[in-house]
């Protein structure tokens, strides 16, 4: 298995190259903060989700006039892109940084290729993911942790996004709840945080949409995503040639 080490400070992190490009592990201070097995590609470790991000509904990509089927992961929908379960070849690799790309793939319609950095600066990791496209393509990026059961946690929204009766996500906004999440949120008043053993950390992101995800004991997951669910249809952001979709995320340290 081809195991990429990044570590700065007090701070390591494992890449699995073949598995989608994913941290397998993240280490602060000598605790693991990532969820590192699971039966399913879907529930561990710290995955990009490309060119689509959270459900997509029955697996069907409207563009332009023209229908396009998309694989179900997740029966009756696609889910979490075409890219988190692939090899990803690494363009450079230093001690406390590295850069991976792979192409969107067969399984979606349109070429184009989407580039990971991750960063180890200062015991911070920090990650940016690019996309490219060779044709014009309705697009989105995130990323999908899964972080272990928290001491604490907290998240501070101004809303929450509506689901209809299929559970796919609407464009209403509604009131935050409080319950177990599987949803979408917008307009974060301070950025989430969570307290694993000791380690305390912040997940910031330059991302417009938030999914939390808190219903499975396994642990919690705080997926940054550049659009909602199903936005690729409802909401659809046009990456063009030569005008890459770009987005940031950072797990910091605080305490």
């Amino acid at each position: 298995m081809p195991i990429v080490q990044l570590s700065a400070g007090s701070t390591s992190v494992s890449i699995d190259t073949s598995a989608g490009g994913r941290v397998s592990s993240l280490i602060m201070d000598g605790t693991e903060l990532l969820v590192t097995a699971a039966e399913d590609s879907l529930g561990w470790g710290l995955y990009p989700m490309v060119p689509f991000a959270g459900r997509v509904r029955d697996g069907v990509l409207m563009f332009r006039g023209l229908q396009y089927e998309l694989p179900l992961r997740l029966p009756p929908n696609a889910l979490h892109g075409t890219v988190l379960d692939v090899e990803w070849t690494v363009v450079e690799q230093l001690p406390a940084k590295i850069t991976m790309t792979c192409d969107l793939g067969s399984d979606w319609p349109f070429a184009g290729t989407v580039t990971h950095v991750i960063d180890v600066v200062d015991g911070d990791v920090l990650f940016t993911l690019t996309l490219d496209a060779a044709e014009p393509q309705p697009a989105q990026v995130g990323w999908h942790p899964w972080f272990l059961p928290p001491r604490h946690s907290h998240h501070n929204f101004t809303a929450m996004l509506q689901q209809d009766v299929s559970g796919i996500t609407t464009n209403q906004r509604v009131p935050v709840p409080h319950r177990k999440y599987d949803d979408c949120f917008v307009k974060p008043i301070t950025m989430p945080w969570l307290t694993i053993g000791e380690v305390k950390v912040e997940i910031s992101s330059d991302c417009s949409h938030w999914v939390i995800y808190n219903a499975n004991p396994a642990g919690i997951c705080f997926e940054p995503q550049s659009g909602p669910p199903n936005g690729i249809n409802t909401e659809p952001y046009v990456v063009m040639p030569g005008k890459p979709l770009v987005r940031h995320m950072a797990i910091t340290r605080i305490s």
